[in-house]
């Protein structure tokens, strides 16, 4: 395992079935079964961002400690089909303005770790809306693969919404027009609070989202879910479907979960 540190450029993390390696910028490939991708200076923001593809039914392995991303694209982009399991240490901070901060369609990934990740995207009437989820699919894309949070790990999405927002995303599921058909399991002691900018659900679709998928809350974790923000105009769930969504799937909260 090796630290890559974001001021140096981009990361893309390959993994198949003959093993992981670690791109950094127009560098070569270089073997590493367990990158720390890190920072520096987590205080200072980075536009360089994050790409995790695996095939071969591997799983891609990755510990992401006090980073601080703010970009124009995807911050973390699990790309495809691919599986992934990200290792939160310390405080991480990524932000998109016309992407997802953490970008999953149909892959599946997997975050636990004892640390804690903040994921925000851009909705600011005068620098324009986004659709896309905070975690999740773009806009008019399906999520059909499934995000995982366990551990001990604590991931919340920005609530402080500004007046007229406009972002009909899920905090944590699919954009708008995007029907969320994967599941979303948040377990073991992790800590979650997330919303949706305006029209979308907390964890679930965004506006006209269709559900038929499933969201399992249990073992001791504790999470807290509304649409919105502190947006009073939204029309979205804390739990379930954005506005006009139709909802055919599942939700489930067992165990010792507090939502």
């Amino acid at each position: 395992a090796a630290n890559w540190y974001l001021e140096d450029g981009s990361v893309t993390v390959n993994a198949d079935n003959s093993g992981q390696t670690v791109t950094q910028g127009s560098g070569s490939a270089v073997p590493d079964e367990d990158p720390v991708i890190t920072q520096r200076k987590s205080s200072v923001e980075t536009g360089n961002t994050i790409a995790i593809n695996a095939s071969d039914q591997a799983t891609a392995n990755v510990t992401i400690k006090d980073i601080n991303i703010k970009s124009s694209k995807d911050a973390i982009d699990v790309t495809g089909s691919s599986s992934a399991n990200i290792t939160l240490e310390g405080d991480n901070k990524i932000f998109s303005e016309t992407g997802s901060a953490l970008h999953v369609s149909d892959g599946n990934v997997t975050i636990n770790g004892s640390g804690s990740l903040k994921a925000e995207i851009q909705d600011e009437p005068d620098s324009g809306y986004n659709h896309n989820a905070k975690i999740g699919s773009h806009e008019n894309e399906d999520m059909s693969g499934s995000i995982h949070i366990t551990g001990d790990a604590t991931v919340k999405t920005d609530d402080n919404i500004a007046p007229n927002c406009g972002g009909d995303g899920a905090g944590i599921g699919s954009g708008e027009d995007g029907e969320m058909s994967g599941n979303i399991v948040i377990d073991g002691n992790a800590q979650v609070e997330v919303s949706s900018n305006d029209r979308g659900a907390g964890i679930g679709t965004g506006d006209d989202g269709n559900f038929r998928g499933s969201i399992t809350i249990d073992g001791n974790a504790k999470v807290t879910a509304k649409a919105g923000g502190d947006h009073t105009g939204s029309d979205g769930s804390g739990i379930g479907t954005g506005n006009d969504g139709a909802f055919t799937g599942t939700v489930t909260i067992g165990g010792n979960a507090v939502v």
